[in-house]
C-alpha cells in the first residue's frame, strides 16, 4: 500500500476514506467557473479549458484556443519529449521512462528513451480520436471525423450514439454529434464507451 499511497497518493486516501467528494459542491462550483468565465468573455471550448475570441465571429473554436491540445483532442500526430511523455506518430503510440535517471541514461547512450510503444489498429485508433474529441464542446463533425479516421461514427458507433442521445448525455445536430452540458459533466464515462 505505501508504493501505491505514493504514486496515487489521493486515490489512496479517497479509498482510505480519508475524505468524501461532495459531487453537489462539485457541480455547483463547475457552474460557478461557467458563469464567471462567460461574463469575462471567455468561451468554454473543452470539459477545462477556456479562451477568448479575437473578433466577434462564431466559430467552433475560440480563435485564442490552445492549438497543441486541440491537435490531441482531433486526432493529430505529437511526439512525446522528456520523461514520462507520451507520444504518437504513424500510427505508433510511445511513453518515455518516467524515471528522470532511467531517462537520461538513455539518452546518454544515444538511444531514444522509450520505456514502450505499442501499434494501434486503425478501428482501436479511431475510438480513441472519437473519445478525445467529445472532450471539446464541438464535438465531431461527421465528415470530418472520416477525413481524419477513415471511419463513420454514425456507423461503426451507431450504438453508443443512440445511447448516449437517448440519456441525454449527447445530440446530433448539423452533421455532427456532441456531448451536451450534462454530457460534458460525465465525459470519461460517454468516452469509455467509443474505446476497442
Amino acid at each position: 500500500m505505501k508504493s501505491l499511497r505514493g504514486r496515487y497518493a489521493l486515490f489512496a486516501q479517497l479509498q482510505a476514506g480519508e475524505f468524501a467528494v461532495d459531487e453537489e459542491l462539485n457541480c455547483a462550483m463547475h457552474d460557478e467557473l461557467l458563469e464567471v468565465a462567460c461574463a469575462a468573455n471567455f468561451h468554454q471550448y473543452e470539459i477545462a479549458n477556456f479562451a477568448k475570441h479575437r473578433s466577434a465571429a462564431a466559430e467552433d473554436l475560440p480563435s485564442l484556443a490552445c492549438q497543441h491540445n486541440i491537435n490531441y483532442w482531433r486526432g493529430g500526430s505529437y511526439y512525446g519529449l522528456g520523461p514520462s511523455a507520451a507520444g504518437y506518430v504513424r500510427g505508433v503510440r510511445t511513453k518515455n521512462w518516467a524515471n528522470t535517471d532511467l531517462y537520461c541514461q538513455q539518452l546518454e547512450r544515444g538511444c531514444r528513451a522509450i520505456e514502450r510503444q505499442e501499434q494501434l489498429s486503425p478501428l482501436r485508433r479511431a475510438g480513441e480520436t472519437a473519445a478525445f474529441g467529445l472532450r471539446m464542446n464541438a464535438g465531431w463533425q461527421f465528415n470530418r471525423f472520416s477525413d481524419v479516421t477513415g471511419f463513420d461514427l454514425r456507423h461503426e458507433w451507431a450504438a453508443e450514439i443512440g445511447e448516449l442521445v437517448a440519456g441525454g448525455w449527447a445530440n446530433v445536430t448539423d452533421g455532427r454529434f456532441h456531448l451536451t452540458a450534462a454530457g460534458l459533466r460525465f465525459a470519461d464515462a460517454a468516452a469509455e464507451k467509443f474505446l476497442r
